[in-house]
């Protein structure tokens, strides 16, 4: 069973492949901005960047580590306001403390082409499919 967060409702999700880096990129907004009309609630967008570091996982060919190494937060939009520049983002690096074991953080690639990623996440799981796309400005 998943619990929806009362105030934040998950907008956009994407990725950005800059190998090794895999920049997972989750816009939230207000959840009351998915239920008034736009006139009635000026829209609100705050950008969650987390970066990771993809490796390889021996004897697997077909999976891709990951090590999480820093979350940012941007303020992009307040009340109908852009806020790039004036709010500063909210970041910080993730401490490395341990090695993780091997079958902790991953994917396994399903299929790929120049269009197309289609991944298998170990947890919390599940199917993902991924379609290049040239700009991925909300």
């Amino acid at each position: 069973h998943h619990r929806r967060h009362p105030l934040i409702s998950v907008g956009a999700i994407y990725q950005i492949f800059e190998p090794p880096i895999v920049t997972n990129i989750i816009d939230a907004i207000p959840r009351i901005q998915n239920l008034l009309p736009p006139a009635m609630v000026p829209s609100s967008l705050l950008r969650a960047k987390v970066q990771t570091r993809g490796s390889s996982r021996l004897g697997k060919p077909m999976r891709v580590g990951l090590d999480f190494e820093s979350v940012k937060l941007e303020p992009v939009e307040l009340l109908g306001q852009d806020t790039s520049g004036v709010l500063p983002p909210l970041g910080f690096d993730l401490p490395k403390l341990f090695e993780l074991p091997d079958d902790v953080g991953y994917f396994d690639v399903t299929f790929l082409d120049d269009d197309m990623l289609i991944i298998r996440q170990n947890a919390p799981g599940g199917l993902f499919v991924l379609s290049r796309v040239d700009d991925a400005s909300p």
